[in-house]
């Protein structure tokens, strides 16, 4: 049997952090993972099964990337709202600290290390607006949101974190709101206010899609830091989906529309969306993390613990596994 440098004339690299970047047809083996990695080109996206969650539930939020995801707060079968905390390294799930307050339908930023969450409801209040910051290994309070509210959206990170829509007790809310690592302040209002949307993208860039506010929409806007401007509409118009990436590539993934779980994927360039490769399984109210060339699912539906794994258009990254 040939080997590696035999072929190509150079050693298979060991790193302890996958490179950045890549080119097509890269291999190395990252020794932190313990895993053989190699990069392949894609041109419309397909996902893959990955390791299934500790703990069962939907009504999460998630942040960080493919390698280094985080899953948080939702409800389980046998709970109606959950405080667990769980990272993922490429591969498998692994508990990390509790929430200091237990919620499900919230917004969330940030990475692994220091991930951001806010808003939603707890088991004593139907809209909060608690925020925590996450370390790596445990929650400790932030500063409350001006607004309180739930089915809201969230995105960029722990010093620069943006909340904008969701219900706050009364109505559909168009407000936004600024983080800068302690305190909130108010941003520009959205042009319509909506629940259960997707969303993706930094403080400064911010995506908002999907959703609904007495009615489902496929109405897609931007934020640029001070003001929101409409966008391309989504080709499927559901509300409770996903969404990973920046406001000019950006993942939209999951939900739910015409009495069922949705299974469909688009992709977004800054004014239009396309279709990308169908998730394995449809599921609404799930996790996320990521980008569009290596996005994260997790959980959702009625209960489910199952991850997915997108691989995107463009150089994508693919653990190898034996058969």
């Amino acid at each position: 049997m040939s080997e590696y440098k035999t072929i190509h004339g150079i050693h298979v690299q060991a790193l302890d952090t996958d490179p950045s970047n890549l080119g097509a047809g890269q291999v190395w083996y990252n020794t932190t993972s313990n895993q053989l990695k190699i990069t392949a080109v894609s041109t419309s996206g397909a996902w893959a099964t990955g390791g299934n969650l500790g703990t069962t539930r939907n009504a999460l939020d998630g942040a960080g990337t493919q390698t280094a995801g985080l899953a948080f707060g939702g409800r389980t079968p046998s709970n109606p709202t959950t405080n667990a905390t769980e990272h993922y390294d490429g591969s498998a799930w692994t508990g990390g600290g509790n929430m200091g307050t237990a919620r499900k339908y919230l917004g969330s930023a940030g990475t692994q290390t220091a991930g951001l969450g806010f808003g939603g409801r707890t088991p004593s209040n139907p809209t909060t607006n608690a925020t925590e910051h996450y370390d790596g290994s445990a929650w400790t309070d932030g500063g409350n949101m001006a607004t309180a509210r739930n089915y809201l959206g969230g995105c960029g990170t722990q010093t620069a974190g943006l909340g904008f829509g969701g219900y706050d007790g009364s109505n559909d809310t168009n407000a936004t709101e600024h983080y800068d690592g302690s305190a909130w302040t108010a941003g520009g209002n959205m042009g319509t206010g909506r629940v259960n949307m997707g969303s993706a993208g930094t403080q400064t860039a911010g995506l908002a899609f999907g959703g609904g506010s007495g009615s489902t929409t496929n109405a897609t806007e931007h934020y640029d830091g001070s003001a929101w401007t409409a966008g391309g509409n989504m080709g499927t118009t559901r509300y409770s989906l996903a969404g990973a990436g920046t406001d000019t590539a950006g993942l939209g993934f999951g939900g739910y529309a015409s009495m069922d779980s949705v299974n469909a994927t688009e992709h977004y360039d800054g004014s239009a969306w396309t279709a990308g490769g169908n998730m394995g399984t449809g599921r609404e109210n799930l996790g996320s993390a990521g980008t569009l060339s290596a996005g994260l699912a997790f959980g959702g539906a009625f209960g489910s613990n199952a991850t997915e794994e997108y691989a995107g258009p463009g150089i994508t990254t693919q653990t190898v596994t034996s058969s």
